[in-house]
This record gives C-alpha cells, sequence and structure tokens, in this order.
C-alpha cells in the first residue's frame, strides 16, 4: 500500500505543482490521471 500512496503523493505534487506555474486551463485534460501516465510513460521513452 505504501507504493500506491507514494505515487499518489508525487502525482498530487506535481499537478498542483504546474497549476500553481500557470498550467493552461485549456490544457488542464492533460493533467487527469489517465492523460498523466501516458506523458510520464512517453518521458521516460
Amino acid at each position: 500500500m505504501t507504493a500506491i500512496t507514494d505515487a499518489l503523493d508525487a502525482y498530487l505534487t506535481d499537478v498542483l505543482t504546474r497549476i500553481v506555474n500557470g498550467h493552461p486551463n485549456r490544457d488542464i485534460d492533460q493533467l487527469l490521471p489517465w492523460a498523466y501516465r501516458a506523458q510520464a510513460l512517453k518521458a521516460v521513452a
């Protein structure tokens, strides 16, 4: 259960940081969990 909690904490920290730093409202769908995961995988590849 710790890995899930750590992943959720990292996700929320990153998403909130992006919003505070001016992530465009029109692109808010990029921050949803299913889109975020795809972006993270693309960045790693």
